[in-house]
């Protein structure tokens, strides 16, 4: 009996194949699915460890001072002391004698202390005219113990016998003659104090009282950075710094002492950084950004107020511009231009986004900045016939004939407006120029000068207008996507009960569009922040607190593209610029997670629409 093979169904055949296929499909699913998700967990990990690593640099700044237990130097180390400052005869005052005699750095002024505080700063160059100032450094019922100069030799502490630490500055006078003037108190000493030494190239110092305690301070700061125990004798001896700032030396009849310190950044704090200070050589307390000086005892200063203002002003301005302009645009070309011309119009309008902005930058320096100081009455005037010409068009408009308001042609009213701005720029360029030579004596800015209002060429102003037309392109296209997603079954139906374009565009589109205009805004907010070319390049890259739109400025992106480069590593500077970048993070990462929850509620506006 011969058997025969049977022959396998088509049916059969197909379903193997579907299962194949289906198999593989859930394969490539799988796969797709763990490329997606690892893209995106590598993101939030690239975003972390990017956040961990300036993290990691800024620590360093905000770490408590350590300092070692004294040891005892088998050999004396040797100490640099002040050379002695001779006295000119006409300087030996009868009824004053001085225990301590400090010079500022021009040998010019001497500053002469007796045991009870008096003090008398003398001109050595008019000595025989006796005292230019006399004062009290001390209150009347304790004895001045200490007596030193900080670095750069313009700042002073006092230390008396009843613990009390006083700093005091150097500052010219109206005259420019040089004045002693008290500045501060710092934290009181619970015993005399017996010796203070000042830091070599920095503005901080060590005391040491009677009763035995350390205490290291910071110029900048009233409170100690560290104060304890010295666990040395008693008797009298003088502290002194050594190289490095550090090695802490005592010394006195038993010998030598030091103390290793650790300390490296004693010029940075949470005050230093967003409270005014009083800086040696200033009048009064200020926020400053200077780090860099021709002389290195000079204090490095890093207030973060100026570059956050200056980034602040910078994206104020910009919005201030783009915002009102990309809106507008929006609705113009989404509500009332005819399709051919609104494609092609919103397309023109989001390739300016693809213009480098270092070649917008460099035309607002070298072409805009001139031509905006000549004819900045110009402008003003502009702006001051703009809405002049709005309410003048809203009144025309009803009154023209139907056969005009209904024109036939695609864009017409474009191309009529765009001739009204030129036709009032030019309306505008001619009433500045009569006005500037009739009223201002031919000059604007100098007139402005003589006010008090200070004009730079490099100004908020000028940034504005550059960096508007720059982030308007993408305010711009978010309005335009939002307004043109609104259900098409809304507008018909309000046009049907009989409203009018604009009653639709204000009861209708604006109301359903806000989420997404606020989104928009905090997008270009974000890209305003963190611009750097054209502010690099349009500004004077000067760091102050003000909001004067005539006035430059120096944001945070600035400081960090010129600074970064030129600062030392694992310096306070170095340090400063990381934190920097933190900041300038934390307000484009604020700005866009904002966007995106106003984007998610704006979709589910529209979701419930559509349902």
């Amino acid at each position: 009996m011969t058997r025969q093979n049977s022959p396998i169904p088509a049916q059969d055949n197909r379903l193997t194949t579907n299962k194949q296929r289906a198999s593989r499909r859930r394969w490539l699913d799988r796969l797709w699915y763990l490329l997606i998700t690892s893209a995106g967990s590598s993101v939030i990990v690239a975003l972390l460890a990017i956040f961990f690593y300036l993290g990691s640099e800024v620590l360093p700044l905000f770490k408590p001072v350590s300092i070692s237990t004294p040891q005892a130097l088998a050999e004396p180390l040797p100490v640099a002391t002040t050379p002695r400052v001779v006295l000119p005869d006409h300087a030996l005052l009868p009824e004053f004698e001085p225990v301590f005699v400090l010079s500022e750095p021009q040998q010019r002024y001497l500053l002469l202390a007796a045991r009870h505080g008096e003090a008398c700063l003398l001109d050595r160059t008019r000595a025989e005219q006796g005292c230019l100032q006399r004062l009290s450094l001390t209150d009347r019922t304790v004895d001045l113990t200490a007596l030193v100069w900080l670095a750069g030799q313009r700042s002073l502490i006092s230390g008396d016998s009843s613990g009390q630490l006083k700093q005091w500055f150097l500052l010219p006078d109206q005259q420019g003659q040089l004045r002693l003037s008290w500045v501060k108190p710092f934290s009181r000493r619970a015993a005399a104090i017996q010796t203070i030494a000042a830091e070599q190239g920095r503005s901080g110092f060590a005391v040491l009282d009677s009763a035995g305690n350390l205490s290291l301070f910071y110029a900048n700061l009233t409170k100690p950075l560290w104060q304890g125990p010295a666990a040395v004798d008693t008797q009298p001896g003088e502290l002194h710094f050594l190289p490095g700032n550090q090695r802490l030396l005592f010394s006195n009849a038993s010998g030598q002492q030091q103390w290793l310190i650790d300390n490296r950044h004693p010029e940075i704090s949470w005050r230093t950084l967003w409270q005014q200070v009083w800086y040696e050589g200033w009048q009064q307390p200020e926020y400053v950004w200077q780090t860099g000086s021709a002389s290195a005892a000079v204090q490095g200063k890093y207030s973060l107020v100026p570059l956050t203002l200056g980034t602040l002003k910078a994206a104020f301005y910009a919005m201030l511009v783009a915002v009102p302009l990309a809106v507008l645009a929006a609705l113009y070309t989404c509500c009332f231009l005819p399709e051919p011309l609104r494609s092609r119009l919103s397309q023109l309008i989001e390739l300016l986004a693809l213009f480098p902005t270092v070649i917008i930058g460099f035309l607002a320096a070298i072409w805009l900045a001139p031509a905006l100081e000549q004819h900045l009455l110009a402008l003003l005037c502009f702006f001051g016939l703009l809405p002049l010409l709005v309410f003048g068009l809203s009144w025309l408009w009803p009154r023209l004939p139907l056969s005009l308001q209904k024109l036939p042609g695609s864009g017409w009213e474009l191309l009529l407006l765009l001739a009204l701005l030129a036709a009032v720029g030019l309306l505008a360029l001619y009433l500045g120029h009569t006005l500037q030579l009739s009223l201002f004596d031919g000059s604007f800015r100098f007139w402005l000068n003589s006010q008090g209002i200070d004009y730079q060429q490099r100004n908020a102003l000028l940034v504005g207008l550059a960096m508007g037309l720059a982030v308007m392109p993408l305010v711009y296209s978010v309005c335009f996507d939002v307004m043109s997603q609104i259900p098409r079954s809304l507008t018909l139906g309000a046009s049907a009960l009989g409203a009018t374009p604009w009653q639709i565009i204000q009861r209708v589109i604006l109301p359903l569009s806000v989420p997404g205009i606020l989104a928009a805004v905090m997008l270009g907010l974000s890209r305003a922040i963190g611009e750097t070319m054209i502010i690099l390049m349009a500004t004077g890259n000067t760091p102050i607190t003000n909001f004067n739109l005539f006035e430059g400025l120096r944001s945070l992106t600035a400081a960090l593209t010129i600074e970064l480069p030129e600062a030392a590593v694992d310096s306070s500077h170095y340090r400063v610029l990381f934190l920097v970048a933190i900041l300038l993070f934390v307000f484009t990462f604020t700005a866009n997670t904002l966007a995106d929850l106003l984007r998610q509620r704006l979709r589910r506006n529209f979701q419930r629409l559509d349902g």
